[in-house]
């Protein structure tokens, strides 16, 4: 990746296959290992599916005898004897491979939903690093159209290559103990339409990955437009974003028909290749019926045979998309799993997971990247006194905001030490030390479920403690005058719900945690009128007795804080009161010369 590129490229591009790529006994490898733990079913499933083709040779070989014992020589009994036993096996065969395939797709199911469970929990240690580099809609193809790929291959694919398999060795060894030349006439005979499917597995692969990657890219353009639907509609952005959506829909379209053309050619071709044997079993078979060197019975069981042993591999003919698109999906899916977590990232997680927060925060020569020598903090020292209000200002991109997520340990800093109440947060549990820290942002997160749920945050706590909690930021006369309760249904992002009610919810919720630490990153940016006073107030309420740093724009916001920190470029430039700063017609007071004047 180019130090220019901000987001990373898909891990299907030409570039990346190198090192993400896998072969496909790797894919296969890696797609079988989820079902290990179930290796005692699938085996049992196996071994039903190999009986089953066992019993088919069975059937083939008793048409024979039938054709020779019983029609030919027209003896009634032992023609329904050999029907009989004919019909029997194929009856038991059949249920063998259905329960076979039943047991199979049971645990493949159950393996798939590992696999998801597995792919979410991945996505939750994943470091805020990642995501910033990573296309929405990218992370959602892995964990639906990727696994998606990966559930045909358990649920449908292994199942019928594996009966293919049994089948056409089975079939194999059948003719060649029956008549060693003819059976190995016939199956060299099959070798141009193996060649042809190993020839073009990879040029499958191909077509799969850029499909794939097409995919990805079509389902994270559409997740930007979706998410930003309202400004495309008021800057009228309607035309543009269906051009360039339009784009991306035809690079998929023609991916989609190169792979047509592909398997245009491929499979009649392999279908042809296929029909081979039986030109040969007429023509060496049937001179050894007519030099009566073979008998008629047996030349029809070769023709079952032969059927058992061509129709799988026409089937993998068929199949080998599908089990293409599985090893890319695997392929995909290894490669995600393949980022590294949080404690790679940011190193073994701290044993602290109790500790009475007083709220002293040390900076202490903090210098931080997110790409090399790219340096977004440089020689960061300051120290914030328990229950200080402290202003962090500055212009965009200076570093406020990093400054904070480094608090709570979202990213890595590379150089010093950060501490609270005199204690590395290197040393905290991150999960113990975030659940200290209250933030409150200026678009509150809010997720589709019941109020109550939204407000406790996964915590049991009873509805009593959540109403008080209500009074005390005012929310409980909010949900009164909008007629809604603690059940009330909220849709994802807040949709039914006012700004300044999501606002409120979020400080609710921050008030329920009652951390010490909080941290509001343009919290009254975007406060809605009717609300303002409410939130002002519940904003208060909650910052008392409380370590607070406050990231604002607006003078007013700021201007109750203890202290002001200046921020730029990365460096700390100016500290002190509000007002001393103002006095002073330091970088502070031309900031708020220039947000005047805008």
């Amino acid at each position: 990746m180019s130090n220019n590129q901000f987001l990373h490229s898909d891990e299907q591009d030409d570039k990346n296959l190198k090192k993400n790529g896998l072969s496909d006994l790797s894919s296969f490898k890696f797609l079988v290992s989820f079902g290990y733990k179930r290796k005692k079913k699938f085996l049992f499933a196996l071994v039903l599916m190999l009986f089953s083709s066992l019993i088919a040779i069975v059937s083939s070989r008793s048409m024979g005898h039938l054709v020779e014992y019983g029609l030919f020589p027209k003896d009634f009994d032992l023609s329904l004897f050999w029907a009989s036993l004919i019909i029997g096996c194929e009856a038991v065969g059949l249920a063998l491979q259905w329960f076979g395939r039943r047991i199979l797709v049971l645990n493949s199911s159950e393996t798939i939903l590992d696999i998801r469970k597995k792919l979410f929990s991945h996505i939750q240690k994943l470091p805020l690093g990642f995501y910033d580099k990573q296309p929405q809609g990218r992370v959602i193809t892995r964990i639906t159209h990727d696994v998606e790929g990966v559930e045909e291959f358990f649920t449908s694919t292994i199942g019928r290559f594996v009966n293919a398999f049994f089948m056409a060795t089975i079939s194999g060894a059948a003719m060649c103990l029956t008549d060693l030349k003819l059976g190995l006439i016939l199956i060299a005979s099959m070798l141009p339409a193996v060649v042809l499917v190993y020839t073009t597995k990879n040029m499958v692969r191909k077509v799969n990955r850029n499909m794939s990657k097409l995919s990805s890219a079509l389902n994270s353009k559409l997740n930007e437009y979706l998410n930003g639907i309202d400004v495309i509609r008021s800057y009228g952005l309607e035309n543009w974003s269906h051009q360039n959506f339009d784009e991306a829909v035809n690079e998929h379209k023609n991916a989609q028909l190169s792979a047509n053309l592909l398997y245009s050619w491929t499979r009649p071709l392999t279908a042809f290749f296929c029909t081979l044997p039986l030109i040969g079993l007429v023509f060496f078979g049937g001179q050894e019926v007519l030099n009566n060197t073979m008998s008629v019975g047996v030349f029809v069981a070769f023709i079952r045979y032969c059927e058992r042993f061509f129709s799988p591999i026409m089937m993998l003919a068929r199949e080998i998309h599908v089990i293409q698109q599985a090893f890319t999906s695997s392929e995909r899916v290894s490669s995600f799993f393949s980022h590294d977590t949080e404690d790679v990232v940011l190193g073994d997680d701290g044993e602290v997971a109790e500790h009475q927060f007083e709220g002293k925060i040390s900076f202490k020569n903090i210098w931080m990247s997110y790409d090399v020598d790219d340096w977004v903090l440089r020689d960061l020292n300051f120290e914030i006194q328990p229950g200080e209000k402290i202003g962090l200002v500055g212009s965009t991109g200076c570093g406020k905001t990093t400054t904070v997520n480094l608090l709570s340990r979202l990213y890595e800093y590379q150089k010093g030490d950060i501490e609270i109440d005199g204690k590395s947060i290197r040393s905290f549990n991150r999960k113990f030390l975030r659940s200290s820290i209250g933030f409150v942002a200026q678009d509150p997160i809010i997720f589709h479920g019941k109020l109550r749920e939204n407000l406790s945050a996964g915590e049991n706590l009873s509805d009593d403690v959540i109403l008080n909690c209500c009074d005390i930021t005012g929310l409980s006369k909010v949900m009164k005058d909008s007629k809604i309760d603690l059940n009330t249904q909220v849709l994802e992002g807040g949709e039914n719900l006012s700004i300044g009610e999501r606002q409120l919810v979020s400080l609710t919720r921050i008030l329920l945690g009652d951390p010490k630490i909080l941290i509001l990153d343009e919290a009254t940016a975007n406060i809605d009128p009717t609300y303002e006073k409410i939130i002002h107030e519940a904003i208060e309420k909650i910052m008392a007795n409380k370590t607070c740093l406050i990231i604002a724009h607006r003078l007013d916001t700021i201007m109750n804080c203890d202290r002001l920190l200046v921020f730029d470029h990365g460096r700390l430039v100016e500290e002190g009161s509000p007002k001393a700063l103002l006095d002073s017609k330091g970088q502070f007071s031309k900031l708020q010369v220039a947000s005047q004047l805008s």
